[in-house]
């Protein structure tokens, strides 16, 4: 069965705010955000080589996995926790909700453009 990791995102907050662990590990690679407006999608392929974290900083959505051999599919919501596509799974983020989606993203390596195979990662 293909599960995501997730992890809940550690808040600390006092009378002043708050403070969220976004990427509370060490980052190997590159860190990027993703903006996403209303209705639609970002993504739609995965990597050969390399794992990406996806953390909303506003608004509402959801990561969507495809394994591009067994076409089994999942998807994970990115309200109050952070989403871990592995190496080798399709993933495209969509928006939910009525504002733009920001997402913080985390990138096990730096960028390389011949480990990035499209692939549609539909909700249906």
């Amino acid at each position: 069965m293909l599960r995501l990791r997730t992890e809940p995102i550690v808040t600390h907050t006092d009378s002043r705010g708050a403070l969220y662990k976004l990427q509370p590990d060490p980052v190997p690679g590159e860190v990027y955000a993703i903006r996403a407006l209303k209705n639609e999608s970002r993504g739609h392929h995965f990597h050969k080589h390399m794992g990406e974290w996806f953390t909303a900083i506003q608004g509402d959505g959801v990561v969507v996995a495809v394994n591009p051999t067994t076409l089994e599919r999942t998807e994970a919501s990115l309200v109050g926790q952070r989403v871990y596509v592995p190496a080798g799974i399709a993933h495209a983020i969509y928006n939910l909700g009525q504002n733009d989606l920001i997402v913080l993203a985390s990138a096990e390596a730096t960028h390389d453009p011949d480990d990035v195979h499209s692939f549609h990662v539909s909700r249906v």
